[in-house]
């Protein structure tokens, strides 16, 4: 019998927020005997900064600097990550807007779930800072399983155990 889940992408930020996403990656593709692919979204466009900051001498430099630094170093932790999952885990990291680029990547690889973590924003930080999240889960391809982080329970929420590990 085929699952209907063949094709997962866990989308990570690596911030606490997608800790337990991870181990819920992990434990789903291993039940499920599915392809896992782990995704990072790189985006630079943080790194903007006002534009009278140029005009001091060797600031544009280092913005350069400290983005490709940042650049490598979440490949590097995208790399260190798909190694814990043990066998050989394809990684994708490119830049851009996250939402809209893990949208993408799903539907370009055909999957099947996304799994991601949340910050689980209410309120004004949701307004001001958006929330990755819900843009996935209101324009992605495919079924996408969203992730509080254990210690984020709100009055009148339940947090999902995390699964056993199965190290």
């Amino acid at each position: 019998m085929n699952s209907l889940i063949q094709k997962i992408i866990l989308a990570t930020d690596f911030s606490e927020a997608s800790q337990d996403a991870i181990k819920y990656a992990k434990w789903i593709s291993a039940s499920l005997a599915a392809e896992l692919k782990i995704l990072h979204v790189f985006e630079p466009s943080g790194w903007m900064v006002p534009s009278p900051y140029y005009y001091t001498p060797g600031f544009e430099e280092w913005v350069e600097t400290s983005i490709e630094n940042t650049r490598q170093k979440g490949r590097e932790a995208l790399e260190t990550l798909a190694e814990s999952f043990g066998e050989h885990t394809e990684t994708i990291f490119i830049e851009g807007d996250p939402s809209k680029e893990i949208v993408r990547v799903a539907a370009e690889q055909n999957i099947d779930l996304l799994i991601l973590g949340t910050h689980g924003y209410t309120g004004w930080n949701h307004l001001t800072l958006g929330s990755i999240a819900e843009y996935v889960v209101r324009h992605a391809p495919c079924p996408v399983l969203t992730i509080k982080p254990s210690g984020s329970n709100e009055l009148g929420t339940r947090t999902l155990p995390v699964p056993p590990r199965n190290d």
